[in-house]
């Protein structure tokens, strides 16, 4: 079969896209050394089965595992270079290590789907993880309900996966979504042995996978609390000190948190941490006595105080107006 000249492929780029594309410009547009063009090639090898016109069909119509960085165009485009190459680009651009990761991560899927060809009841458990793992609901709600009506015995197969960083990586199955979703259950399942991969996994994810973390964290109750508690007040301040007063916010209506994170705020060391303090005064919300309102409040006629935390504060004290 006799390849494509450039002219035509860019001509078929041009009727895609409505808007001309100079030879110049194409030909820029393709460095074999980008690194947005490996991470789609080894996306596409991974979870598409090396097919452009699978993965482009997965784009368009918006599915669970879209990465948030990859432009349609740019597939177009590979897919029309490819096309007229006759030649797989992964191939051509992949390192030796990022075929070998590619591999592993379809590995990983075809042992996932293995699951589904036993019928022992030593798999039944397993199956249930993998059909958490490849869900393509964004909440998993039906796997969800499976795995909690299994109650305490599934937790270890759930912990494995919030702490495997295979699942944390997006090149693998679940698009690396799956352990926030075993946070889920945990939390719903109220698992106190979790509280620790939980909180280690704050900051891990997007914002929605975030907030499974930490409802996670909020459904497993006073054990949660105390822990962020203590993290939450550590010396030296730290990372862990914002994970824990972000987690912390969804405790707030407890007056033990809100009255620990006004303290906290009494500290001027605080106001050098500049996320940490804005989730300790987020977390001010929730208080209820009038005489600690009033301690929150002239934090905000300190004179050293920088202007955005007098803008939060105030905003705390506006909503206790309006609730």
């Amino acid at each position: 079969m006799q390849k494509k000249p450039f002219e035509e492929i860019l001509s078929e780029v041009n009727r895609k896209f409505g808007s001309p594309v100079e030879p110049e410009e194409l030909v820029e547009s393709f460095p074999l050394s980008d690194v947005m063009d490996k991470e789609i090639l080894m996306h596409r090898e991974a979870h598409f089965g090396g097919k452009f016109d699978i993965m482009l069909e997965y784009y368009y119509s918006g599915g669970k595992g879209t990465h948030p960085e990859f432009q349609l165009r740019r597939m177009e485009e590979l897919k029309a270079l490819e096309d007229s190459m006759e030649e797989n680009l992964a191939g051509l651009l992949l390192s030796g290590a990022e075929a070998e990761e590619v591999a592993r991560a379809r590995d990983v899927y075809k042992k996932l789907r293995d699951l589904y060809g036993e019928n022992s009841s030593e798999a039944r458990i397993p199956r249930l993880i993998a059909d958490l793992i490849l869900s393509e609901e964004p909440e998993a709600e039906m796997e969800t309900e499976a795995i909690i009506a299994e109650g305490k015995k599934i937790i270890p197969f759930l912990l494995d996966l919030l702490r495997s960083e295979d699942f944390h990586n997006p090149l693998f199955p679940g698009y690396g979504q799956a352990p926030f979703l075993a946070a889920k259950c945990l939390g719903l399942i109220g698992e106190e042995k979790a509280i620790i991969s939980l909180f280690e996994n704050i900051g891990r994810g997007d914002f929605e996978n975030e907030k499974m973390v930490i409802k996670a964290l909020k459904n497993v109750g006073d054990p949660a609390k105390d822990f962020l508690l203590k993290v939450v007040s550590s010396k030296p301040f730290s990372e862990d000190n914002e994970r824990a007063a972000l987690a912390l916010i969804q405790f707030q209506d407890d007056p033990r948190v809100a009255e620990s994170c006004l303290g906290l705020l009494e500290n001027p060391e605080i106001f050098a941490h500049d996320s940490l303090a804005t989730y300790l005064i987020l977390a001010c919300e929730g208080l209820k006595d009038p005489g600690k309102r009033e301690r929150f409040a002239a934090i905000a006629k300190k004179s050293d105080l920088p202007s955005h935390f007098k803008q939060d504060i105030q905003a705390v004290i506006n909503s206790w107006d309006t609730a």
